[in-house]
């Protein structure tokens, strides 16, 4: 692992990026030892972060669950679950996106939401949120969703343009359908 995370690092490419874990989680109320790679690979503007994770028990058994390739939908859901996210991007662009986790999200200068993420219950529970910014009719959109996957829980948009004067006036709004889920 020395070796790839040196390789990594000396290549010249700035936005390529290797994030690891070693440490325990518990899942299904049992404890298990977790080994995790976060590879991020730059493709021109769009990003993917993948998810490589293995988890080992005090008897040396992989929980397979993350790598089931029995049948299609197993192995459909092992494949998403690899990706940790996909961007395109960065937060400053005029257009950008982020599909998957979401690590740091605040919206109305911190006071409506501030540093929400969606991988608080990870790895037991894996949330597919997504974030957006684009700029259309002289106004900048910014929105975001915590789970496509099930609830849609918590969901923020804000709307901002200039007015006469030389400032920008803008509205933010955050809804949580279930504030206990």
């Amino acid at each position: 692992m020395l070796v790839l995370f040196s390789i990594i690092n000396s290549q010249d490419n700035v936005n390529k990026s290797l994030q690891g874990a070693f440490g325990a989680v518990t899942i299904d109320g049992k404890l298990w030892n977790q080994i995790a790679l976060r590879p991020i690979i730059p493709i021109g503007k769009i990003s993917v972060a993948l998810d490589i994770v293995f988890y080992i028990d005090q008897d040396g058994n992989i929980h397979d669950d993350e790598w089931d390739f029995s049948n299609g939908e197993k192995s459909k859901n092992s494949i998403i679950d690899k990706v940790y996210y996909i961007r395109y991007g960065k937060k400053w662009d005029p257009f950008y996106f982020q599909i998957g986790a979401l690590d740091h999200i605040s919206i109305g200068y911190g006071i409506l939401v501030n540093g929400y993420s969606n991988t608080m219950l990870y790895p037991q529970v894996r949330k597919v949120g997504m974030e957006a910014r684009f700029q259309a009719f002289g106004l900048k959109f910014y929105g975001f969703t915590n789970d496509f996957k099930e609830n849609f829980g918590l969901t923020g948009v804000r709307v901002s343009g200039p007015v006469p004067g030389g400032i920008t006036v803008g509205g933010s709004i955050a809804l949580d359908r279930n504030q206990y889920l």
